[in-house]
């Protein structure tokens, strides 16, 4: 049979757990607040209408596919609004204790 741990364990363990929750919980809505800025890049790229025209014979090299002007701008504005980190501003989490 196991033993029960002691009352004074028990507690340690409950306030441990309610710390790596609190901690877990302040990573989550950081990680949850980035995943939704990026939602105007992912719709930029999904809407993103390129032309490869190399097999046209066109001047450029193979490498070049061109962009529609006005698509790509979305797709600028987009990554503009996403890039929102200035480490000068930003909180960074501390370790947890050992």
């Amino acid at each position: 049979m196991e033993s029960q741990p002691a009352e004074p364990d028990l507690e340690r363990e409950v306030r441990d757990l309610r710390r790596e929750f609190a901690r877990v919980s302040t990573r989550l809505e950081r990680i949850e607040r980035d995943l939704a800025a990026t939602e105007p890049l992912v719709k930029a790229v999904h809407s993103l209408k390129i032309w490869d025209f190399t097999p046209y014979g066109v001047t450029p090299s193979d490498d070049w596919v061109a962009v529609d002007r006005t698509t790509a701008e979305h797709l600028l504005a987009a990554l503009a609004q996403i890039d929102h980190w200035t480490p000068w501003q930003n909180r960074l989490e501390p370790r947890p204790p050992s």
